[in-house]
Formats: C-alpha cells, sequence, structure tokens
C-alpha cells in the first residue's frame, strides 16, 4: 500500500448520472446537504439558486445541466468552492470519497471541453474537471443572461 505525503494532492470524486468526476480537494470549502435557496433573478437555467454560506453568498449551480447531462431525482450534495476560487457550489448526485494523488494515476482526459485528465484508482476512473474552465464559463453564461 503506497504511503501518503503531507504534500500529496487529493480529489474529492462525486457522481453524476452515474459517471464519476473528481476536483481538486484544496479548491473545495465544504461538502453538504441542499438546503434551501434564495432565486436569483435573471440566472441561466442551470443556476438552482443563491445560499448563505458563513456569511457569504454564494450561487449554486446545478452540475448536471451545467454540463448537458439528463438528470433524475435531486442532487444530494452541494459542493462549494473556496471563496478564493469562487463565489460558486455544485449540485452533485452523490460525493463518493476522498483520494489520495498516491493512489491514481493520470490519463489522457476525454473528449469533454471541462475534463483536465482522467484519474485512474484501483476501483474506476473519475474525470478530473477544469475548475478554471468550468468558473470562467459559469461567469460568462451568467454575464450572457443578464445582457439579453
Amino acid at each position: 500500500m503506497p504511503t501518503m505525503t503531507s504534500h500529496s494532492r487529493k480529489f474529492l470524486v462525486f457522481s453524476l448520472q452515474g459517471s464519476l468526476y473528481a476536483l481538486d480537494l484544496a479548491h473545495v470549502a465544504e461538502v453538504c446537504d441542499p438546503v434551501k435557496m434564495s432565486p436569483i433573478p435573471m440566472a441561466p437555467a442551470c443556476y438552482s439558486g443563491a445560499l448563505n454560506f458563513h456569511g457569504n453568498i454564494v450561487a449554486v449551480i446545478d452540475l448536471r445541466s451545467f454540463l448537458d447531462l439528463t438528470g433524475c431525482g435531486p442532487p444530494e450534495k452541494i459542493i462549494v468552492l473556496q471563496q478564493e476560487v469562487a463565489s460558486l457550489a455544485f449540485l452533485v448526485d452523490t460525493a463518493h470519497r476522498i483520494i489520495s494523488e498516491d493512489e491514481i494515476s493520470f490519463s489522457p482526459s476525454p473528449d469533454n471541453r471541462f475534463a483536465a485528465t482522467t484519474l485512474l484508482f484501483c476501483d474506476g476512473e473519475a474525470i478530473l474537471l477544469d475548475l478554471e474552465k468550468l468558473v470562467c464559463e459559469a461567469e460568462s453564461c451568467m454575464q450572457k443572461n443578464l445582457h439579453t
């Protein structure tokens, strides 16, 4: 079994429509259950609303809708990003686990505009999302909606 060092990156693995995705854990502030949200006027349909996260207003995106995945059933978790990354959170189906860089190997990214790479681990694989691209697209999507 590989030893884990304190400098090892960690990733949060979660699911959307039966597929596994991941985010760098350094960018995640918290994973929580869905809460009551306030609507965001004139926001695109993929924005589920806004919530108060420890005194900060955070926009919540239904990641299934944003990635054009069809959804069945309500999302079970919210992944809140670190404030330094964006005032943003993602609704996802489930959060599976945290995995260390020591437990994975990297594979070329699939044909997905938001994929940075693929993480391969002992019991599966997950698409590591490019958070910078996601955040830029989310902001652009909101700006386009506000100007129409």
